[in-house]
């Protein structure tokens, strides 16, 4: 990509007035500079920006590369750098948003028939408005392999969760774009087809140079070099109180994949309202946790994880449940607020699918409201029925009813007045 021109998503600079491109290095601004729409491709969702008058430190910068990935069964580990929403702060000058550097993985047959490719990162840790996502402002940012840009991040789909990207490929523009202004604005930006496969750096070369023997010895034990790392899954401690959380002990799954978890309880069954689908880290670990719950069966669970990316699957491991004493919820009011001695939090933020205190809090205060939980009642596991009642109590408070536990919710289950009690004058 030249150095004068900026490549971005159409979507980015759709209907835009004015566009701004600015360069900075350790917060200070090395330059501030207009630009001007060259091309644009919504179907790519592809623009090529032109610096209206481009600095002269441009002509120190190398022009980037573009590159090509293979349709393999495979894995490809990728960065990006953008603005998302989830890094909002604000200081002294005002609401400004940080930086964030996204490393993790593509799986390279996902999203074939639309010829997109789908990027896994290490997800937000919060979700800071669900109606917004948490990664608006990425859009745009180019994605990075091997020292070269594969694409560009156009999308998040809500429903692949919060650790799911969208990337354009960028060796499909040319054949996806009609006319000659397209493939002129791209070759414009550097993008000159065919493009060279990614690989990784050789960055010892005097190993090029050996004997045959060198090279059939190398050929011979390519197996094992490429061999994948073992998968290792181990659950830590034995749950015996309600407050407990047992993490795992996890490596060797692809980075940014997902994974899928299967649980069996001590009479064979399948637990109700587990997880049974996640992101792994960056570092090829799992987010893997049994938050420890009075209706836990006691006796021997067994669980099992299969890597989404390579099918690949662990043996089974085991965790414990002793005798643990089921929630009770104990009210007191404290500074006009309402508690159940289970959890002080006013503004954790939980949904379908979550498990532990604060759901358990959450539950009794429910039931005190009159809301039906079903039989389970206060089991600490946010399920149907507990979705239900939080949708309802929302509706019945103007709020939108989203089924998420967030602070505005928090808020009017610990001040709500029951119906049959009265009001404290």
């Amino acid at each position: 990509m030249r150095a004068d021109t900026v490549l971005t998503a159409a979507h980015v600079v759709a209907g835009a007035q004015r566009i701004h491109v600015r360069s900075e290095k350790d917060g200070a601004v090395l330059w501030d500079t207009e630009a001007t729409v060259a091309w644009s491709d919504e179907t790519i969702d592809v623009a090529v920006l032109a610096l209206s008058a481009p600095p002269k430190s441009l002509g120190r910068i190398r022009a980037a590369e573009f590159g090509a990935v293979r349709d393999r069964d495979a894995g490809l580990t990728c960065s990006a750098l953008g603005f998302p929403l989830f890094k909002r702060r604000q200081d002294a000058a005002g609401m400004y948003r940080d930086s964030f550097h996204a490393r993790g993985g593509i799986a390279l047959l996902t999203g074939r028939r639309e010829g997109v490719l789908e990027f896994r990162v290490q997800q937000p840790e919060q979700d800071p408005d669900p109606h917004r996502s948490p990664w608006e402002g990425m859009s745009g940012a180019a994605v990075w392999a091997h020292g070269r840009i594969i694409g560009l991040i156009t999308a998040h789909h809500r429903q692949e969760g919060l650790g799911s990207l969208t990337i354009s490929r960028a060796d499909r523009w040319a054949k996806q774009v009609l006319g000659e202004a397209g493939p002129a604005a791209l070759d414009r930006a550097g993008l000159r087809p065919p493009l060279p496969f990614v690989v990784p750096v050789w960055r010892n070369r005097k190993v090029l140079i050996g004997s045959s023997v060198v090279l059939a010895t190398a050929a011979a034990t390519a197996w094992w070099l490429a061999r994948p790392e073992p998968l290792h899954l181990e659950m830590v401690g034995t749950c015996t109180r309600a407050d407990q959380t047992l993490v795992n002990r996890s490596s060797g799954f692809t980075p940014g994949g997902r994974y899928t978890d299967e649980v069996i309880a001590p009479d064979g069954s399948t637990p109700q309202n587990v997880s049974t689908t996640g992101t792994v880290n960056n570092d090829g670990s799992l987010k893997l946790a049994w938050p420890c719950s009075g209706t836990d069966q006691r006796g021997t669970y067994r669980v099992r994880v299969t890597d989404g990316a390579t099918g690949r699957h662990t043996g089974w491991t085991t965790f414990n449940v002793k005798y643990v004493p089921p929630y009770r919820c104990r009210f007191h009011q404290r500074d006009g607020l309402w508690y159940a001695g289970i959890s002080d939090t006013q503004d954790s933020v939980r949904g379908p699918g979550s498990r532990g205190t604060e759901v358990a809090e959450a539950q009794c205060l429910l039931q005190r409201l009159g809301y039906e939980l079903g039989t389970a009642g206060v089991d600490g596991r946010y399920g149907t029925n507990t979705q239900r009642a939080v949708i309802s109590l929302q509706s019945k408070e103007g709020s939108a009813p989203d089924g998420i536990l967030g602070a505005r919710t928090w808020h009017s289950l610990r001040t709500t007045v029951p119906p049959a009690e009265p009001a404290t004058q």
